[in-house]
C-alpha cells in the first residue's frame, strides 16, 4: 500500500466489546480530512489510535507507504502530532509552554523559532505580551490557541486535531481555521485529520474531504 497517510479497519476494545471502525481513511498531502459521526462513534478514540497513544485491537496504518510498526513511537510523534480538545498547559508562562517540545531530549534538536511563534500568535489574535503571562491564568480560548501554536512550531507533517475550535468563538475561531488552512498549504507533505462538531468549520478550508463513521458495532 502506498500513499501519504492511510489507515484501514482499525478496531479498539471497549470493555468486553470490540468496536470496529469499518471505514478506511486516506489523507492526501495538502488535504484536511474531517471525521464526522454521531456522539460515541469513536471519533476521538480513532485520533488517539492514529497518534499511537492507545493500542488498536487490529488494523493497519501506513505513513508514506511504510507500515507504522516499522516506525518507532518517538519518531512517529515527531511527524504525527496530536492536539486534544482540552488544552494541555504546564507550569510557567506561555513562552515556557511553547518551548516545552524543544527541551525534550528526544525532540527535533533545533532552536526555538521565536519569530515564527510571534507570527502564529498574531495570526491567532494573541499579542506578544501573552508570552510573559502565567499560562495557567489564560482563558480556555487563549490556552487552546497557545496549544495550537505549540503544535505548529513542532512542524509535523500530520496534525491530529480533536475539536480545535471548541473553546473559540467568532473571529478567534475563523482566525484559527484560516491559520490551519494556510499552514497545510504552505509546504508539501502536510495534512490535517480533525474531529469537529462545528458543521461549518470545514467551510473555511480550501481542500477538504469527509470521512463519515457510524457508531461502532459489537463484533
Amino acid at each position: 500500500m502506498s500513499g501519504f497517510f492511510e489507515f484501514k479497519n482499525v478496531s479498539h476494545q471497549f470493555g468486553n466489546q470490540t468496536i470496529l471502525f469499518k471505514e478506511s481513511g486516506r489523507l492526501a498531502p495538502g488535504e484536511i480530512l474531517a471525521i464526522k459521526g454521531p456522539s460515541g462513534s469513536g471519533k476521538s478514540t480513532l485520533l488517539r489510535i492514529l497518534a499511537r497513544l492507545i493500542q488498536p485491537r487490529e488494523g493497519t496504518v501506513f505513513y508514506h507507504g511504510i507500515n507504522w510498526g516499522s516506525i518507532s513511537p518517538q519518531e512517529w510523534r515527531t511527524k504525527i502530532h496530536y492536539v486534544p480538545q482540552k488544552p494541555v498547559i504546564f507550569d510557567g508562562n506561555s513562552e515556557d509552554n511553547l518551548r516545552v517540545p524543544f527541551q525534550i531530549k528526544s525532540s527535533l534538536n533545533i532552536d526555538f523559532p521565536y519569530d515564527l511563534a510571534i507570527n502564529y500568535l498574531e495570526q491567532l489574535q494573541l499579542s506578544q505580551s501573552v508570552l510573559s503571562q502565567e499560562a495557567r491564568t489564560l482563558s480556555g480560548g487563549e490556552a487552546s490557541r497557545l496549544c495550537l501554536v505549540r503544535a505548529l512550531l513542532i512542524d509535523p507533517e500530520v496534525l491530529l486535531l480533536d475539536e480545535p475550535t471548541a473553546y473559540l468563538d467568532g473571529d478567534n475561531r475563523k482566525a484559527a481555521l484560516r491559520l490551519l488552512n494556510n499552514w497545510v498549504a504552505k509546504k508539501p507533505h502536510r495534512g490535517i485529520i480533525l474531529v469537529s462538531h462545528q458543521e461549518d468549520d470545514i467551510d473555511e478550508f480550501d481542500k477538504v474531504s469527509i470521512l463519515p463513521i457510524k457508531k461502532g458495532e459489537e463484533i
